[in-house]
C-alpha cells in the first residue's frame, strides 16, 4: 500500500501532467468531420389524421421487388418529424434512429406510419416523397455522402394529393 501512496500514483500524475492529461477525454469529433446530408422537406396537401410517425429512410438499393425491403438494405431513418408542419428543415446529423454513414446510396424517402411504435415491418408504411434531382420524377436519385462532407440541399416534396410509387409490400 505504501508503493502505491507514495510512489505509484504522485508517478501516474506526473505522466498523466507531462502527456497533457486524456487529450479531450471523451469529447465529441468535430461536426465537420461527421458525414451526413441535410434540406428540407415541403409538405403539400391536407396531412392525413391516420398519421403517427413521420421520418426520413435511406436504402443502399431500390426497392424494386418485396425483399429489397430488409435491414441489411436500410441505411438511416430520422428522428420523427413532427406532425402536420408544412415543411421540415433537417439535419441527418441531428438525430436518428440509425445513423447514416458515407457511402452511395438510391433510395431517399420520407415515410408514414399509423402505428404509434416505429415499425420495420414494409407493410406499416406509406411513402409521403422521394429524393428526385432535376425534375425527374421517373426515378429515385443517387446520393453519395463522402467522408467528413454535410451534403446539402437534399430536398424532397411530399404532395398528399399526388403521393409517389410505392414499393412492393412484403407478402
Amino acid at each position: 500500500m505504501f508503493f502505491f501512496k507514495r510512489i505509484f500514483l504522485p508517478a501516474l500524475f506526473l505522466i498523466l501532467l507531462i502527456n497533457g492529461g486524456c487529450d479531450k477525454g471523451i469529447e465529441p469529433r468535430p461536426t465537420d468531420e461527421i458525414p451526413g446530408f441535410s434540406g428540407r422537406i415541403t409538405f403539400i396537401g391536407a396531412w392525413p389524421d391516420s398519421i403517427q410517425r413521420t421520418h426520413i429512410v435511406v436504402f443502399d438499393s431500390l426497392l424494386e421487388q418485396a425483399n429489397d425491403f430488409n435491414v441489411f438494405n436500410l441505411k438511416f431513418v430520422s428522428g420523427e418529424i413532427p406532425y402536420g408542419v408544412p415543411y421540415y428543415d433537417f439535419d441527418s446529423r441531428d438525430s436518428a434512429y440509425v445513423p447514416i454513414v458515407p457511402g452511395t446510396f438510391s433510395y431517399i424517402a420520407v415515410i408514414q406510419q399509423q402505428k404509434k411504435d416505429l415499425s420495420f415491418n414494409r407493410n406499416d408504411w406509406t411513402v409521403a416523397g422521394i429524393y428526385y434531382i432535376n425534375g425527374d420524377t421517373t426515378h429515385p436519385a443517387q446520393l453519395t455522402i463522402p467522408e467528413k462532407t454535410l451534403v446539402k440541399n437534399v430536398n424532397i416534396w411530399c404532395d398528399f394529393n399526388n403521393p409517389p410509387p410505392q414499393p412492393p409490400l412484403v407478402r
